[in-house]
C-alpha cells in the first residue's frame, strides 16, 4: 500500500510543483522600493530557481543562502530546496526543507509582494503533501530518532488535512471536480496519520485515521484490503493493550491442545506487515463480561475477515492469523466448528460494509461456563431443541470426553477393525429400558486402526488428539442387542434428523462386558473292555 501511495503521488505532485516556483514580484518593483529585497537577491534567486539540473539547483541555492542569510526569499528558497530535494530522492533533506518551510511566521511569509492568506494555505499543503510522501518513503523504525519523526508525520498529516479543508472551491469548478482533486492528498495524509498512528501503538487514532482512508477512497474495493487488516490488527493490540495488566490465565485450550499461533502473516513476534514496531501478543482469554472487551475482539475479527472478502494479498496466512486469533479467543476442541464461523464470517463481511451489532461469538470462558452446568441428558436436551442454544451447546461440548454413560444397546454393527454400536439413554433405568430408538452412536475398536483411519476417528476433534490412538478392546464383540453398556467416549459430532449424538475414543466399563464363555468338557466314557 506504501508503494501505491507513492506512486499516484507523484502525479499529484508534478502537478503541484508549478505553484512554488515563480517569483511574485519583479526586480522593477525592487527598483521602486516595493520590496523587501535588493536586486541582486532577486537575480540570484532567478537564477536558481531556473536551474533544470536538481544538484546545480541545490548549490546554486546554498550560494544565495550563503550571500543573503536574511533575505525575505528566504521561504521561496526553502520551496526551492524541498523540490529540489524531491528529485534527487533525498527524503532526509527534502523534510527537513519543509519543516523550514512550515516554520515561517505568516507576516514574513505575506511580507513578499503578490503572497496572500489563500496562496499561503495553498503553498503550506503542497509542503505537507510532499513531507508525507517523503516520510512513507524513506522511514526507517531503527532511525535513533524514529520515535520523534513518527510524531511529527501524524502531526503534519493532520496539518495537511485541516488546512486542505481551507482551501475554497474556485468559482469556475464544479464541486464533483473540486472534490476528485482532492481525494488523493486527502488520501496521502490519512494513511501517514493512520502509519505513524500504528506505529506509535496509538491504535485508536491509527483506526480513526485508517477508517478515513477508506472513506476518501470511495468505500470498501481490493485497493484497501489491507487497510482492513491493518485495522484488524489494531483493534486486536487494543485488546492486548487492556488486558496487558490484567492477571493471565491459562492459554491453553481443551484436551491439552497448545495455542495456535497469534502473529499476523509473515511476521515476528513483533512485527506485522508493513507494520514495524507493533506487538502482536495475543492476551489471555476473556468474557462477554466485559463489553467493551468483546466489542474489540468482534471488530478485529471482523476487519479481518474483511480483508479476506477484498482478497487482500498474502490471503492464506491472513485467514491462518485470523483463525489463530478466533481460536486463542474461543478455544474449541472441534477444530472444524471454528473453520465454519470464520467462513461464515468471512461471506458475511462481504456482503456488508460495518460489523452488525448483532455479530458475535462466544469466548473460552463463555463456553466453559456451559460446559460445566451441563451433562449428557442436558446436552441431548440443547442439542435436540435446535436454534441459537444447540449450537452454543456443542461449541462448548464438541471434543469433550463424557464419562460413566450408561444406556442400552439397540443394535450392532460389526466392522474390520472396529463395532458400531447403536446405543438408547434416558433419565432413569426405565426409560432405557423401554426406549427402541437409539440416540447415541458409540464405536468401539477390537484392533489398533491404522494411523489413516485414527485421524479419521478423531473426526472433529483433529490436531493432537489425531495423534492419540483410540482404546482397543476385542472383548466388547461379546456384547448383545439388549444388553447394557456402561463406557467414557468423547463427542465428535451429531445428526439433527434422525437425531444421533456420536462418540469416539470409546472405552466400555469392563464390568459389563460379559465374560468369555469357555468350552464345556465332553462326559468321560471309560473304554468297553
Amino acid at each position: 500500500m506504501r508503494k501505491w501511495v507513492v506512486a499516484n503521488a507523484i502525479v499529484w505532485l508534478a502537478a503541484a510543483l508549478v505553484c512554488c516556483v515563480p517569483l511574485r514580484a519583479s526586480g522593477q518593483d525592487q527598483q521602486t522600493s516595493k520590496t523587501p529585497y535588493t536586486l541582486p537577491e532577486y537575480n540570484a534567486y532567478q537564477a536558481a530557481a531556473g536551474q533544470t539540473d536538481p544538484q546545480a539547483k541545490i548549490q546554486a541555492l546554498d550560494d544565495f543562502v550563503n550571500k543573503f542569510p536574511n533575505s525575505a526569499l528566504m521561504p521561496l528558497v526553502d520551496q526551492q530546496y524541498y523540490g529540489a530535494y524531491n528529485q534527487t530522492k533525498n527524503y532526509p533533506k527534502l523534510i527537513e526543507y519543509v519543516d523550514k518551510f512550515l516554520a515561517v511566521p505568516e507576516d514574513k511569509y505575506l511580507a513578499i509582494p503578490g503572497m496572500t492568506k489563500e496562496r499561503l494555505v495553498g503553498d503550506r499543503v503542497q509542503a505537507l503533501y510532499f513531507r508525507a510522501v517523503a516520510f512513507n518513503q524513506s522511514f526507517n523504525e531503527k532511525d535513533a530518532n524514529a520515535a520523534q519523526e513518527l510524531t511529527d508525520a501524524r502531526k503534519y498529516a493532520l496539518q495537511g488535512i485541516d488546512a486542505l479543508n481551507q482551501i475554497q472551491k474556485p468559482a469556475n469548478m464544479t464541486d464533483e471536480t473540486f472534490a476528485q482533486q482532492k481525494k488523493q492528498p486527502v488520501m496521502v495524509f490519512n494513511y501517514t496519520a493512520a502509519r505513524a498512528a500504528l506505529l506509535t501503538k496509538d491504535y485508536k487514532d491509527a483506526i480513526d485515521s485508517y477508517n478515513a482512508y477508506i472513506t476518501a477512497s470511495g468505500g470498501p474495493s481490493q485497493s484497501v484490503a489491507s487497510v482492513y487488516y491493518q485495522i484488524g490488527v489494531a483493534y486486536l493490540q487494543m485488546v492486548a493493550q487492556q488486558m496487558a495488566s490484567q492477571p493471565q490465565t491459562s492459554t491453553t485450550p481443551p484436551n491439552g491442545q497448545p495455542p495456535a499461533t497469534t502473529n499476523p502473516p509473515g511476521t515476528s513476534t513483533t512485527t506485522p506487515p508493513t507494520t514495524p514496531g507493533t506487538s502482536t501478543t495475543t492476551p489471555a482469554t476473556t468474557s462477554t463480561d466485559n463489553p467493551q472487551l468483546t466489542d474489540l475482539y468482534m471488530n478485529g475479527f471482523w476487519n479481518l475477515a474483511k480483508a479476506l472478502s477484498l482478497n487482500v494479498s498474502g490471503d492464506a496466512q491472513v485467514k491462518s492469523y485470523l483463525r489463530a486469533q478466533m481460536f486463542n479467543y474461543e478455544q474449541p476442541a472441534c477444530g472444524d466448528l471454528l473453520d465454519q464461523q470464520m467462513n461464515d464470517l468471512i461471506q458475511q463481511s462481504g456482503t456488508q460494509t460495518a460489523r452488525p451489532v448483532t455479530y458475535s461469538i462466544p469466548s473460552a470462558a463463555d463456553l466453559g461456563k456451559i460446559l460445566q452446568s451441563s451433562n449428557l441428558l442436558s446436552i441431548l436436551s440443547d442439542l435436540q431443541g435446535g436454534g441459537d442454544k444447540a449450537k452454543m451447546t456443542w461449541l462448548a461440548v464438541c471434543g469433550q470426553e463424557i464419562p460413566n454413560v450408561v444406556g442400552k444397546i439397540t443394535d450392532i454393527t460389526p466392522g474390520t477393525d472396529s463395532i458400531d454400536f447403536k446405543v438408547f439413554t434416558a433419565a432413569t433405568g426405565e426409560e432405557i429400558q423401554a426406549g427402541t430408538t437409539p440416540n447415541l452412536d458409540v464405536t468401539v475398536y477390537t484392533s489398533a486402526p491404522s494411523a489413516a483411519d485414527t485421524t479419521a476417528a478423531a473426526g472433529a476433534n483433529g490436531q493432537a488428539q489425531a495423534q492419540t490412538p483410540p482404546p482397543v478392546q476385542p472383548e466388547v464383540s461379546r456384547l448383545q442387542k439388549g444388553d447394557g453398556i456402561k463406557f467414557t467416549g468423547t463427542l465428535t459430532k451429531y445428526d439433527a434428523q434422525p437425531f444421533l449424538l456420536y462418540f469416539a475414543k470409546v472405552q466400555v466399563d469392563p464390568s459389563v462386558i460379559p465374560a468369555e464363555k469357555t468350552p464345556a468338557r465332553k462326559p468321560h466314557r471309560p473304554g468297553a473292555r
